[in-house]
């Protein structure tokens, strides 16, 4: 649902307030989900793992904004593909994971979907000139998910979910909402619509993370 509600948001305002609306409305939305479920809410900010995390996710929701916005709805369908390849150099170096052929194999399919969803079919000299531009974003951007995943699968050995990412979304806003008085614009008139798709990218920060991380412990 990602790239069909940031370009709906798009029609509104630019890719910074689109990323700082993703975080802010991610916190408050898991923010009401630990009041209910824990009935208090845990900060925590000296864990340098935390604010990896934290940059990680400010660089995948930066890059792929900015991408999407740019580009097609569907343009953020190559993050996880990259992800993946990233996450493989990652699991072997960092995690001491064994990867057999099939691993690699299946990561050279992903390889190879990402180059023609990029293509998109079109002439090499028009894929070199604009649709180069949106796959060096997406790819930036699957490097930030990569330190992302990489803080959340180290943290949540011992640190709880919703402690864990609700801390680093909280810095997240501080650090997205810096720049939006300066660059921040809105580019046409309001749009309930583009406000919904806000808050539905907001919801998918605050809740799919926290499932995402549970998931992690089982996989």
């Amino acid at each position: 649902l990602v790239g069909v509600l940031v370009k709906a948001a798009s029609s509104m305002v630019d890719s910074s307030i689109i990323t700082l609306s993703r975080f802010l409305f991610g916190v408050l939305f898991l923010g009401a989900f630990l009041l209910i479920k824990d009935k208090k809410i845990k900060v925590v900010l000296k864990s340098p793992w935390i604010w990896i995390g934290a940059l990680g996710k400010c660089c995948n929701y930066i890059f792929e904004n900015l991408g999407i916005s740019i580009g097609f709805a569907y343009g953020n369908i190559i993050v996880m593909p990259l992800q993946s390849l990233i996450l493989l150099v990652i699991s072997t170096l960092f995690f001491k994971e064994k990867l057999t052929a099939k691993h690699w194999f299946a990561a050279g399919l992903c390889f190879i979907g990402v180059f023609f969803v990029s293509w998109n079919g079109l002439p090499l000299s028009v894929l070199l000139d604009t649709n180069m531009l949106v796959f060096v974003l997406f790819a930036f951007s699957s490097i930030g998910a990569s330190f992302h995943f990489l803080s959340q699968k180290v943290l949540i050995k011992n640190t709880d979910s919703g402690t864990m990412n609700f801390s680093m979304f909280l810095i997240s806003t501080l650090i997205t909402a810096l720049p939006v008085p300066f660059t921040g614009s809105v580019k046409g008139e309001f749009s309930t619509v583009a406000l919904l798709a806000l808050i539905g990218l907001g919801f998918i920060t605050g809740i799919s993370f926290y499932l995402y991380a549970n998931s992690l412990k089982k996989v």
